[in-house]
């Protein structure tokens, strides 16, 4: 999780959740891999269009 925290403030993206990414996921896992990149999508997504509206109100 830190290791992922520090990938992404490095790309200036900030997850106001993490809880869906708290599970086990083994290094050898491909499909695994694929999944959390599309969960990492989402979660991106959901947090810049939660920033946008807090800066619309």
């Amino acid at each position: 999780m830190l290791a992922l925290a520090f990938a992404l403030a490095r790309e200036g993206v900030v997850l106001d959740q993490v809880r869906p990414l708290q599970t086990t996921r083994w290094a050898d896992d491909t499909e695994g891999a694929a999944d959390l990149a599309v969960l990492l999508g989402i979660l991106i997504t959901a947090a810049e269009r939660r920033l946008l509206r807090g800066r619309e109100s």
